[in-house]
């Protein structure tokens, strides 16, 4: 009995020090954060880099240890979430110099990593599973003389219409637009446009088919 007491008086002592811990970091960021409309949640472990060019509509929710990085040459907001956005833990968005521009009431799951180098669009309602990868950028690799990395990159944009759902492991590569009211199967890598009402339902960019038929 003892025992269970002094469990539940260390439960509640470290619950009121999160809520205080909390409760700093969401002043801080209030202050840092470029933009940030009330209500948000930004769990206390996040790191944020570059929050002056972070903007953040009302509503949003950004998980434990998930990394923002919103630093831009060519906007003055690297990353712009949309209201009601919503960020599982162990996410990590860098705009990379480009941005990563989100229309809003989108999820994201656990260790998702968007790479905004060329631009990345996503549009409302899109729902990402576990594992995803957005890559807006593209190494150089002609020379065999100058190492890879020294070659630069391409860096053409991706964007993801209305009413998505990437399932879990999904890689979309650079270049690519998939079109509103689309479903892309888990694991699938997306090399190619993907047309509006399509499902994507493995790696074979040849196997689409139309969700609805007229």
């Amino acid at each position: 009995m003892p025992n269970k007491l002094v469990g539940n008086i260390l439960a509640k002592y470290l619950e009121i020090h999160r809520r205080i811990r909390q409760s700093i970091f969401n002043s801080v960021n209030y202050y840092l954060i470029d933009e940030l409309e009330m209500p948000f949640e930004i769990h206390s472990s996040c790191v944020l880099r570059t929050p002056r060019q972070v903007c953040m509509k009302s509503g949003c929710v950004i998980n434990a240890r998930t990394i923002l990085n919103g630093r831009s040459t060519i906007r003055k907001h690297g990353i712009t979430f949309g209201g009601d956005t919503y960020i599982k833990e162990n996410c990590y968005l860098d705009a990379y110099g480009g941005f990563i521009d989100i229309a809003g009431q989108c999820a994201f799951a656990q260790n998702t990593i968007i790479h905004g180098g060329g631009g990345v669009t996503i549009g409302r309602n899109v729902i990402f599973g576990a594992n995803c990868y957005i890559i807006a950028s593209n190494h150089n690799f002609r020379s065999r003389e100058l190492p890879i990395m020294l070659q630069g990159d391409v860096r053409k944009g991706i964007t993801i219409g209305d009413n998505v759902w990437l399932g879990g492991n999904v890689i979309v590569l650079d270049g690519v637009t998939i079109g509103n009211n689309c479903v892309i199967g888990a694991g699938t890598i997306v090399r190619k446009d993907i047309k509006p009402d399509t499902i994507l339902y493995d790696k074979r960019q040849s196997d689409n088919r139309e969700i609805f038929d007229d």
